[in-house]
């Protein structure tokens, strides 16, 4: 009869598999990091982290999903004592402008660029992506930027997805930008320049 296994040891396993995935990717980056680096880190054969994770896209789409869902718990508990749209998304810009800029920062961002591209080769994960930047980070500007339009804060006849849009696309370069050239690059002054120009687009 196999031993009995506890939904805390299942959660503590993962969490190991997790961590020891995230530092892996940190160092190698994506394509090259395997799971046999993985296994040497985490001190789990392969068999014990294929119970858990098909391949090395799903260890890495888990470590983004809880990332993903820890920045807007952040966000959301902030927004509530911010009444304005505008004020939501000031916050937006102070939260990205402040990170620490670590080298850690700098490998996370390359590892989540390398993956973005690699998705584009494998329709599976390529759905993955573009639902979570549609349904979770785009939507979530373009609720902030609809709701400064109809208490007229912002003008109302901006097109909330293409505002949205440009503030990614914005936010992912300025990091990858970052994340390449390193401290030469103006990161804190470019973001400064980015929400006036932003601003300036959006308020009435």
């Amino acid at each position: 009869m196999p031993p009995i296994v506890s939904e805390e040891y299942k959660v503590n396993k993962k969490k190991a598999i997790l961590e020891s995935a995230l530092k892996c990717f940190a160092q190698k980056g994506f394509e090259l990091a395997t799971i046999d680096d993985i296994c040497a880190l985490s001190g789990m054969s392969k068999g014990s982290i294929y119970n858990y994770f098909k391949t090395k896209d799903d260890i890495y789409i888990q470590l983004m999903n809880e990332q993903t869902k820890a920045n807007f718990e952040f966000f959301q508990e902030k927004f509530k004592s911010i009444t304005s749209a505008a004020g939501k998304l000031q916050i937006l810009f102070e939260t990205y402008r402040e990170i620490s800029l670590t080298e850690e920062f700098k490998n996370l961002i390359l590892v989540h660029g390398e993956f973005w591209l690699s998705s584009s080769r494998k329709e599976d994960v390529r759905s993955i992506m573009l639902e979570r930047y549609q349904n979770i980070y785009k939507n979530f500007v373009m609720t902030i930027l609809e709701e400064g339009k109809e208490n007229g804060e912002f003008k109302t006849d901006i097109d909330s997805s293409v505002i949205a849009a440009l503030f990614w696309t914005i936010i992912d370069g300025i990091c990858l930008d970052y994340a390449v050239i390193g401290d030469e690059y103006p990161y804190c002054k470019v973001f400064h320049k980015t929400e006036e120009m932003i601003f300036s687009l959006i308020s009435r």
